[in-house]
């Protein structure tokens, strides 16, 4: 038989993992910081478009975001600022006909700050990534069998009413080795709910504790590395 003490445990790291993968959480964490360097970055509006402006400009944009917007400040140099540039421009642009640089310096001519926009929302995208990943590996990795076992089950009971059928039909021990998608999948159910019923409401409660399980569905962040 399930221990109360067994349960409780595995209802307090599901708590955290949520409340760490919060959308409201990862905004302010990492969103926020990321868009305000975007705002306040200065640059020549009216200069001619050139490679050399091209590339002055958004490296010294990416060495921006790692002094200010990442949370654990990095200071590159000009030559490693436009290296990374130059990575997330290819892997950004890399859907486009063209090679990816040559179609961000295309759409630069009609204005560079689109071609921003686009770094911002890589570096966003990326960082939350990666910090989702620490918070799933942090927290469930650590634990034995029974214990991610429960963790599956409790998601499932809690949340099962809002998943694919394939899902819900799996045992829990089935799920163990997908607990980060299980998780990732309650996530945006939660961010649904959230969006369609307003805020203000609580969701989602375990009988044990009678603490909600998503703070109004709302640590360290991991480090940044360059060139990954």
């Amino acid at each position: 038989m399930t221990s109360f003490r067994g349960k409780k445990r595995a209802a307090a790291v599901i708590e955290e993992i949520l409340e760490l993968t919060d959308e409201e959480y990862l905004q302010r964490l990492i969103d926020e910081p990321v868009e305000k360097v975007f705002a306040s970055f200065e640059f020549d509006r009216n200069a001619r478009v050139s490679h050399y402006y091209f590339m002055d400009v958004i490296g010294d944009f990416v060495r921006r975001i790692y002094l200010d917007g990442l949370g654990v400040s990095r200071n590159l140099s000009c030559f490693q600022a436009r290296a990374e540039a130059l990575i997330i421009i290819e892997r950004t642009y890399r859907s486009q006909d063209v090679q990816g640089y040559y179609a961000a310096l295309a759409e630069a001519f009609n204005g560079i700050e689109s071609v921003l926009t686009r770094i911002t929302e890589f570096f966003i995208t990326r960082t939350r990534e990666r910090h989702i990943r620490w918070v799933h590996s942090s927290r469930i990795d650590p634990f034995d069998w029974p214990t991610r076992c429960l963790i599956a089950e409790i998601l499932i009971e809690r949340w099962g009413h809002s998943l694919p059928p394939g899902i819900r039909s799996c045992d829990s021990a089935q799920l163990v080795d997908a607990l980060p998608q299980l998780f990732n999948a309650v996530t945006s159910t939660a961010s649904i709910v959230r969006k369609t019923t307003g805020a203000g409401i609580e969701f989602y409660q375990f009988p044990e504790t009678h603490k909600p399980i998503l703070p109004l569905f709302g640590s360290e962040e991991p480090k940044s590395t360059v060139f990954t």
